[in-house]
């Protein structure tokens, strides 16, 4: 593969990719707690299968996107999966999507009601109105912004997770012999099952995306280490929240986001500057997702573009005030397995070596 990496243009394409995937399901703790630490100390093995799946797919994602510059993002699923397959994970996507900016928005509400004490409402309405605001402006612009804020997340989440850690190092070592009192809040009923599903619902949603970011890259290597850096990056930031969080499982399994609890633990300014980036967390995920609904129903420079995008808005302000973990744990488990297929056509696809369109000639 010809061709120099920009380094910046790494860090941001791997930093949309970051962002998009990790919004509030992540960022509170919720989809840490649920796929990860209710399973105890087996949780480090569903970070070692999520870091691989994420990093695969993402390197090879963005580079059939690369290879494809020109072609329409939402095709992407048929590239993978054939006519068929690929035509209904079109149409279900765009549903599962505005299922997950549903899911953005009530945690929105969940947050600064749990932190804030504001009415859930508030955080509902503020949140459809910034998604609302970056449709208007455009998916590039919209690119720069995630970009920046995905690994502003990773960041502190690792100072909150490594600050929770430091005083309980020793709860580290006892973490075998413990009770587990959330291990009815588990997403599968095996722990490697959950490593996969867990990559495979977030993976899922986000191909359109990732599609898209590949196209912008100016060369294939770029492409395909932006994407595993992503991968990298994501699983990282999981694995060390989640020992916070194994090392605090009883104050925390009662609490919608027990990030901001491990945050309040450590210092009032920190958990004051964590529930700012827990909305930006919210907004780096639904706004894209939502672009992407917008973008499959009418094409962005339409006129009728923000009349659709407005359309859309009124049914997300009613829907985002349903229970926020219920949503998490019934909408992502279910169609984490239509993303596991997903990954076969993906191996599949590299191992026949199968191009349609565009080849890696653009190197």
């Amino acid at each position: 593969m010809k061709g120099n990496i920009n380094l910046v243009n790494v860090i941001k394409f791997a930093g949309a990719y970051v962002a998009f995937i990790i919004g509030s399901g992540f960022a509170t703790g919720q989809e840490v707690m649920q796929f990860y630490t209710s399973y105890g100390v087996w949780s480090l093995g569903v970070v070692v299968i999520s870091m691989f799946l994420f990093s695969w797919v993402g390197g090879s994602v963005m580079a059939m996107g690369y290879d494809h510059v020109g072609q329409k993002a939402t095709s992407a699923y048929r590239l993978f999966c054939g006519k068929y397959l690929g035509t209904f994970y079109e149409v279900f996507v765009i549903l599962f999507l505005f299922g997950v900016v549903i899911v953005m928005i009530s945690g929105a509400g969940a947050t600064l009601n749990e932190y804030y004490g504001l009415d859930y409402y508030i955080g509902a309405v503020l949140m459809v109105v910034l998604v609302f605001i970056a449709y208007i402006i455009g998916v590039n612009k919209l690119i720069d912004i995630i970009g920046f804020i995905g690994p502003m997340i990773i960041l502190f989440s690792l100072i909150v997770a490594i600050g929770t850690l430091i005083p309980n190092m020793d709860k580290l070592a006892n973490l075998s012999e413990s009770t587990n009192p959330i291990a009815h809040m588990q997403a599968a009923p095996k722990w490697w099952i959950s490593g996969i599903l867990y990559s495979a619902y977030n993976i899922f949603g986000a191909i359109i995306f990732l599609f898209t970011l590949g196209q912008k890259c100016t060369n294939k290597k770029e492409a395909i280490t932006s994407g595993v850096l992503g991968g990298v990056l994501l699983t990282t930031g999981a694995l060390f929240m989640n020992l916070a969080l194994l090392v605090n499982i009883e104050e925390v399994s009662k609490l919608a986001v027990p990030t901001l609890s491990l945050a309040k633990q450590i210092s009032p300014i920190l958990a004051t500057i964590f529930s700012v980036l827990l909305i930006g967390s919210i907004f780096s995920t639904a706004a894209p997702m939502f672009w992407t609904v917008c973008n499959k129903m009418v094409k962005e420079d339409s006129p009728k573009a923000k009349f659709v995008a407005l359309g859309l808005i009124a049914l997300l302000l009613p829907l985002g005030q349903l229970n926020f973990g219920a949503l998490v744990g019934f909408i992502y488990p279910y169609t984490g397995y239509l993303g596991m297929l997903l990954f076969v056509c993906l191996a599949y696809k590299q191992l026949t070596n199968k191009k349609d369109g565009k080849t890696s000639s653009n190197d």
